[in-house]
């Protein structure tokens, strides 16, 4: 091919260029390649573990907190279809589980502060992201920070699943 001349429109040189006019066509070009599956192993192994943590943390919610699991497994579901689409690749919120966490550990948080906690959170992502501001915060929060608090989640989460059998369970009567 001649390096001089413009591509084919159809060509594999402008396969991955969104097309350049207006915006409606530039987000169904996006989706159309978003949900194309380049590597079925790499989709399967995300799926399995984002269920990993999510299915465990929900039924958590649901059994601490009288959670409607069909409502959050049906909203959940369409937010992952709609950012995969969109991005690419659906898209984990970690703040929610640190969220989830203390509604579990603690008894005066309940499913409407989870619910305002997750819509401020919300919040404060969309203003970082629209502003470039989260790099900003990648950059001064110490991956150390995020570790900690990694940990201490985890050691929430441990220690209501040993209060849970302690107090709740009574496995010599078969009570569950």
């Amino acid at each position: 091919q001649n390096p001089h001349c413009e591509p084919i429109e159809n060509s594999p040189e402008t396969a991955h260029r969104p097309p350049t006019s207006s915006f409606p066509a530039n987000v169904v070009h996006q989706v159309k390649n978003n949900l194309v599956f380049r590597s079925k192993w790499a989709e399967l192994n995300g799926a399995m573990g984002d269920l990993g943590t999510y299915i465990p943390i929900v039924l958590a919610l649901t059994l601490a907190k009288d959670l409607n699991l069909g409502t959050t497994l049906i909203f959940t579901g369409l937010y992952n279809i709609a950012t995969g689409a969109l991005y690419g690749v659906p898209m984990p919120v970690q703040p929610m589980k640190s969220i989830a966490a203390v509604a579990i550990s603690n008894q005066n948080f309940g499913i409407p502060e989870a619910m305002a906690a997750g819509i401020c959170t919300a919040g404060i992502l969309f203003v970082l992201g629209v502003t470039g501001l989260m790099q900003l915060v990648y950059k001064l929060i110490p991956l150390s920070v995020v570790r900690g608090i990694q940990l201490a989640q985890g050691l929430s989460f441990a220690m209501t699943a040993v209060k849970y059998i302690k107090n709740v369970q009574n496995f010599s009567k078969s009570k569950s």
